[in-house]
This record gives structure tokens, sequence and C-alpha cells, in this order.
């Protein structure tokens, strides 16, 4: 491992520091103002509530483009970061691609029950606007929480070595947003169905091409190659 920080480090750090504080304001609002974070009341929602709105819009956003600079581990979708490697083994990546599957469907499962039962607490006036907003913030944070510190889905669910191995990474856009999927407010559902977009993207890509997601067919994938060092924070995993 290197010892000074890569290029994507430095930025996921950064982005790292910068959700950190967007959290820690909506928090701070959700203590002393909540009412400000009730998009659904009359008039225009406020202003934390707009900038919380458009930055978790465009991080999903930048997932649809190949040139954004993210990590190969979101980038891995598209040819540009394909680098076949040498004589794999065909059967090797469907088995490799039942695995993977296999994880993503405990992962699917468990979000969606977590975020139904938070809806339907919603929907019987024990959580309110404010506490799913305060969730929507946590889940922007965690996002990156997952990629840099500690993953509980890849670690009980997934088993992936790295975050650029992970079959799921584009899912953080709509998981970001499944905590406000069932409130009926334009401000609520242009945030889910975005992620669904970048989500059903990535799952089109992934069916089509499985060769760019697997390390044993991408060279760019493999820890000889890796250039970002996004794991220097995690425990190391083997496999």
């Amino acid at each position: 491992m290197t010892a000074s920080l890569t290029p994507v480090t430095r930025r996921y750090l950064r982005d790292f520091a910068f959700r950190l504080m967007v959290f820690l304001c909506i928090g701070a609002l959700y203590l002393t103002a909540p009412s400000l974070l009730d998009f659904t009341r009359a008039g225009r929602p406020s202003l934390p509530l707009l900038l919380l709105w458009a930055v978790v819009l465009l991080s999903m956003v930048a997932q649809l483009s190949p040139k954004s600079g993210l990590t190969t581990g979101c980038l891995k979708q598209y040819p540009t970061r394909y680098a076949p490697a040498p004589s794999y083994s065909p059967q090797q990546l469907r088995q490799a691609v039942h695995q993977q599957n296999r994880g993503a469907r405990r992962v699917a499962a468990v979000w969606l029950v977590i975020n139904l039962c938070f809806g339907a607490l919603y929907h019987r006036g024990i959580l309110r606007i404010p506490h799913l907003v305060l969730l929507c913030a946590l889940c922007y944070l965690c996002d990156l929480v997952c990629v840099l510190f500690f993953c509980p889905f890849q670690t009980f669910l997934m088993g992936n070595r790295c975050c650029v191995n992970c079959r799921i990474f584009a899912w953080g856009s709509w998981m970001m947003a499944a905590p406000l999927m069932c409130v009926p407010h334009w401000y609520a559902q242009s945030l889910f169905w975005t992620g669904v977009v970048v989500l059903v993207c990535w799952e089109v890509r992934y069916r089509r091409h499985p060769e760019r997601f697997w390390s044993g067919s991408n060279r760019n994938l493999q820890c000889a190659h890796c250039k970002e060092q996004l794991c220097r924070y995690k425990f190391p995993r083997t496999h």
C-alpha cells in the first residue's frame, strides 16, 4: 500500500467531510427547528431542505457519467474501465455472477424490509417527515462510511473483498432515498426515482457485461492493478 493518499482517496475523504457537515446541519435543525425539515408544509421548502435535495440528487446523477471522476467501483460499469484479464474462465464468471446475485438479493430484501417499516410507521403517524429527512441525510453520510471505513453489507451479506469489487456499488443512490419512498410528494419521489434510474442502468449493464464487474475478468479490479487504495482504512479481506 502506498504511503501517500491517492487522488481518489483524497476526493472521497473530502466528500465524506462534506456529507458529515450536511448531516450535522440537518441534525441540528431536527433538534432545534424540525418544522424546517417538513417539505410537505405549505409554501416552498426551506433552504436547508433544498440544499439536501440538490446534493443528494447530484451525487446520484454523477454516477451516470463515465467522466465523473468517481472510483472504479462505480465506473467499472463503463467500457473505459474494463481491462480484459487474459484467458479468464467463462464458467468461473458464471459462478461469480451467481454468488454475487445471491448476496445482492439478500441486501435488497433487508433494505426493502427496513424502509417499508419506516413507511408504515410514517403512515401510522409514528414517524413524521423530519424523521425521514434525518434518515435520508444519515444514509447520504453512511453511503461513504461504507466505502471508506466499514460496510455491513460487504461484511455480513455480500462477502466481496473491497468496494472496487462491490456488486451493488451504485445501489447507494436508491438506498439513500429509500426512507422517503412512501411519501407522495415531489421532493421525495424525485430523489427516489432518480436513484431507481441509476440502479436500473447499473443492473442492465451488469446483465449485459458481467465481465466488467468481476476481478477475474477485469484486471482493473485486481489488487495488483489498483491505483485508488480506498480500502486503506478498512479491515483487509482476502476473498
